[in-house]
């Protein structure tokens, strides 16, 4: 194989819309941690958890409110090429967000004056305030990432991601240097981070704010009908996320929760690329099954899951094999115990990429309420084997080996469910990665063989 058909190859890598989404999420967590490294260092801890506490409640709306209308904006935006339908869209995103974040400041305003009343401190009011105000300038950086991935420019929307950390960052670094970093000129300065990306994408017309009158009840009710669903799996899958820890701490303790922890943040670093990958396809799997090419559709379908599932197997079994010095490179001493929980992750691991794309499957071909139904039992079943293995066996390992369950539940019904609308099966992405992984080999070794 030559010196330029591997620069070629590799040139083509660098500009697909995968490896742009994976670099920009690489960058904004390395960035977000390096933030954080650095807040944790100059910030007393009082000011460092009051920003952490109003991060998580930010997020968390903010979470709600991507989670009520993204899934749903791509599956109709991804499909549309006449100017006032995507117009029509795009003003209906305008308007749900306008009227969540109305919810949001009554609901907030509600809770901060009932915590008054109750004696907890002045803090909430002031916490809702600002969680309000940044989320109404911060509207027009999530609209504006909404409908860039949408249209599949992923460049620009993770432009825009990178921006707001970037910005942030160097006002802390101001910040550090006229040492006046606390908890109110992170507030100020985190807003004004945001306005100034806000004026970016509004001049630059990403977020299209002409565009925000033109929206009418059809698009607001397909909207709200398929978000709910979104939202309600979204909820869910968080409290799958964190229901193994709760119990753990619950009826084990703290100490067996940082056992169970440490492996599943290396399993999060697993999810990253995966959650990279997958987003890129979304347009295009809209695409295909708004065309009605359910065969094509199942073909890209099969060749892009099965693929992503070839990648991390040797991800996964690197994971199993380099259990103990892994943790120890995370925790230190005193690890060990977690260690053949990563090995049971690792085993999970491997099936995360085919329930990720079995989920989103079913929300393209408009049946959010299976994939809502799906989640359901993946957390029905973890409850159950997480009560039995920690209330019979005492086991965090126990646990552990749950989750490979809980997956593989989701995984079939997963597939149960989609393979009614599609022409798709977990034995044929099965085999489409490995034909494709033997087609890579043999081309290898025709190139090396000239």
């Amino acid at each position: 194989m030559t010196v330029k058909k591997l620069q070629a190859a590799g040139s083509r890598l660098l500009r697909t819309n995968a490896f742009v989404s994976l670099l920009g999420n690489g960058i904004s967590a390395l960035l977000g941690l390096l933030t954080l490294a650095i807040l944790a260092r100059v910030c007393s801890k009082e000011e460092f958890g009051k920003w952490i506490l109003f991060l998580t409640v930010y997020a968390l709306a903010d979470t709600l409110r991507s989670g009520l209308i993204l899934n749903a904006l791509i599956r109709n935006l991804a499909t549309e090429t006449a100017l006032p339908l995507i117009r029509r869209w795009a003003g209906a995103a305008w308007q749900l967000s306008g009227a969540f974040l109305g919810v949001m400041a009554v609901l907030l305003g509600s809770v901060a004056g009932v915590a008054g009343l109750l004696g907890y401190g002045e803090q909430w009011p002031v916490l809702a305030g600002w969680i309000v105000g940044l989320s109404a300038v911060a509207l027009p950086v999530n609209i504006s990432t909404w409908l860039l991935q949408s249209r599949s420019r992923f460049k620009a929307m993770q432009a825009v991601r990178v921006g707001v950390q970037v910005v942030f960052l160097a006002f802390i670094a101001v910040g550090h240097y006229t040492r006046q970093v606390d908890n109110t000129y992170l507030l100020i300065t985190y807003t004004l981070t945001h306005a100034l990306i806000s004026a970016v994408v509004l001049l630059t017309g990403w977020a299209q704010p002409t565009a925000m009158l033109a929206g009418t009840a059809d698009e607001r009710r397909s909207l709200l009908d398929f978000g709910r669903y979104s939202m309600g799996t979204l909820l869910v899958s968080n409290l799958l996320r964190s229901s193994d820890r709760l119990l753990i701490g619950a009826l084990l303790g703290p100490e067996a929760v940082v056992v169970y922890t440490l492996p599943q943040r290396l399993v999060e670093l697993i999810e990253m690329p995966i959650r990279s990958v997958v987003v890129t396809d979304m347009p295009r799997l809209a695409q295909l099954y708004a065309s009605r090419s359910a065969s094509g559709w199942a073909t890209y379908f099969h060749e892009q899951a099965g693929r992503l599932w070839l990648m991390l197997l040797p991800l996964c079994v690197g994971g199993m094999l380099a259990a103990q010095p892994l943790l120890h490179l995370l925790g230190g001493d005193g690890t060990g115990d977690s260690a053949n929980v990563l090995r049971f992750f690792m085993v999970y691991a491997l099936f995360l990429a085919l329930d990720r794309y079995s989920g989103v499957g079913l929300d393209i071909v408009n049946k959010p309420q299976k994939n809502l139904l799906k989640v359901i039992c993946m957390l029905v079943v973890n409850l159950i084997g997480d009560l039995i293995a920690l209330l019979i066996f005492k086991s965090v390992v126990g646990v552990a080996f749950v989750s490979i369950t809980t997956f593989l539940v989701g995984l079939f019904v997963g597939f149960g469910f989609l393979r009614v609308y599609v022409p798709v099966s977990l034995r044929q992405t099965l085999q489409t990665g490995l034909g494709q992984f033997h087609q890579f080999i043999k081309h290898v070794r025709h190139e090396w063989a000239r």
